[in-house]
């Protein structure tokens, strides 16, 4: 495993490093080849003490993301259900994709999934500035590439990050579309405007 941490807002001590590393190492024995994970455990602003810390945990690959987020009292806590929700995820992963692995027949799921591993880092996030918007402030801002699939592929990588809504690029046509999951469980699909057709 090929793990990068990073903190903010908080210290990031060598107990806190090796507690994350010896955690995450449950990793290696999900991939064949190494993985590249990327951690960041930051310290928010919150009135609910046990969930003041966060620890982040993102893969790329891809056919998609990996990631998981928690919150803990602590950094270990989070650490811990952060490792578990990932752990739960990179298993759903497999299953996704393992029936169109066999499919393809290319190969073990293994070795198909090692070479979905792209070697990229994870999006740096501006925190530099805040804006004050009407109804309250725009304190983050995360970049992130957008992928070209399909948008039951696009609905699937939404359940696996565990959001509401997923942003990609329509492989059919090509624009920007937003799919999201509705209160009754059902999906919806935001595309723009001006690619309707007239």
């Amino acid at each position: 495993m090929e793990l990068t941490i990073t903190a903010n807002n908080t210290t990031l001590t060598d107990s806190i490093r090796s507690y994350a590393e010896k955690r995450l190492s449950i990793l290696d024995r999900r991939f064949r080849d190494p993985v590249p994970v990327f951690l960041q455990i930051r310290k928010e602003q919150t009135q609910k003490e046990d969930q003041r810390f966060v620890a982040e945990v993102t893969i790329r690959m891809k056919r998609g993301v990996i990631r998981g987020e928690m919150r803990g009292d602590s950094p270990y806590t989070a650490i811990d259900h952060v490792s578990d929700t990932v752990t739960r995820q990179i298993s759903r992963y497999k299953t996704r994709y393992s029936s169109k692995t066999r499919r393809d027949a290319q190969g073990g799921l293994g070795q198909a999934i090692a070479e979905q591993l792209a070697q990229e880092s994870v999006s740096e996030v501006d925190q530099s500035g805040v804006t004050t918007l009407e109804h309250g402030q725009l304190v983050r801002t995360k970049r992130h590439p957008v992928a070209s699939e399909s948008v039951e592929d696009a609905a699937a990588q939404m359940e696996m990050l565990g959001h509401n809504f997923y942003v990609f690029r329509n492989k059919e046509t090509a624009e920007i579309n937003v799919v999201y999951r509705r209160h009754d469980q059902d999906y919806g699909l935001i595309v723009p405007e001006d690619s309707l057709p007239d």
